[in-house]
């Protein structure tokens, strides 16, 4: 078995929890800190977007596979959409985003370059065991609100295994300033809510203060995907459209044939 897939065997929060509290502590501190005004995300996506391109992910779309989930999240959720500062995420949208690989546009990636994505990454990736993530623990950055996620850092080691085996990955994450001569500094999280540009940092952070350490139970990866999202100026969140699937079969990848 890899190393990912010994550690997907154990606690899924164990090993994390501290390193991964302790980034949404920061996270929590320096939005308290800034005393600029609350941004617009989505007026800053069409510019981040180069004019609403659509964007190719590795994720794992948590709210399409196991919407239960945000059951009981709901405390947090409606003291999330009482507050004009922030647009909640529709639970079907909630995602894990892995590798954001780039955009649909003739400068970065074409639609004839996404098969060959899933056809690099798929030998390596298979070899990570079905793992758990254990959901809980919710922070605050200038784009929104989002939910912590432990994962026995396996997440880390399937963006490893991406790197190694799709060139425009390696390009990407060769750029990310997550990753230095120390490792990968990546942490898994969900995105709850996104800033509208309305409203006082002091009203999210009191609304937040009594969910902080919320618990939301655990799902089972069994499969890494790689999705289209059509985010569109006049509907931010199109379905989002999983254009490969990658099973993960730890020591099973090596037995038999598998497509």
């Amino acid at each position: 078995m890899t190393a990912a897939g010994d550690a997907a065997t154990g606690d899924a929060a164990g090993g994390d929890t501290g390193a991964y509290a302790e980034q949404r502590s920061r996270d929590w501190a320096a939005f308290e800190a800034n005393s600029e005004p609350l941004t617009d995300y989505w007026e800053a996506w069409a510019e981040r977007s180069h004019g609403w391109r659509v964007p190719i992910e590795f994720l794992q779309p948590i709210g399409l596979d196991s919407a239960s989930f945000a059951e009981p999240l709901r405390p947090l959720l409606d003291a999330l959409e009482a507050l004009d500062e922030v647009d909640v995420i529709p639970i079907e949208w909630m995602h894990l985003t892995t590798v954001n690989v780039g955009l649909l546009m003739s400068t970065d990636i074409m639609w004839s370059q996404v098969e060959t994505f899933y056809v690099n990454a798929s030998p390596r990736v298979r070899r990570i065991a079905p793992f758990e993530l254990a959901l809980g623990g919710v922070s605050v950055t200038e784009d929104g609100v989002y939910l912590g996620v432990e994962d026995a850092q396996v997440i880390r080691e399937v963006r490893r295994q991406l790197r190694l085996g799709v060139p425009k990955v390696h390009e990407v994450l060769r750029d990310d300033p997550l990753i230095g001569s120390d490792g990968d500094g990546y942490v898994p999280t969900i995105q709850l809510a996104y800033f509208t540009g309305e409203g006082e940092r002091g009203r999210v952070l009191e609304a937040l203060e009594p969910h902080r350490d919320i618990a939301a139970g655990t799902v089972t990866q069994t499969h890494i995907k790689m999705a289209r999202i059509p985010i569109q100026p006049t509907d931010h969140y199109t379905p989002i459209d999983v254009v490969a699937e990658i099973v993960l079969l730890g020591d099973g990848y090596r037995k038999g044939y598998h497509n």
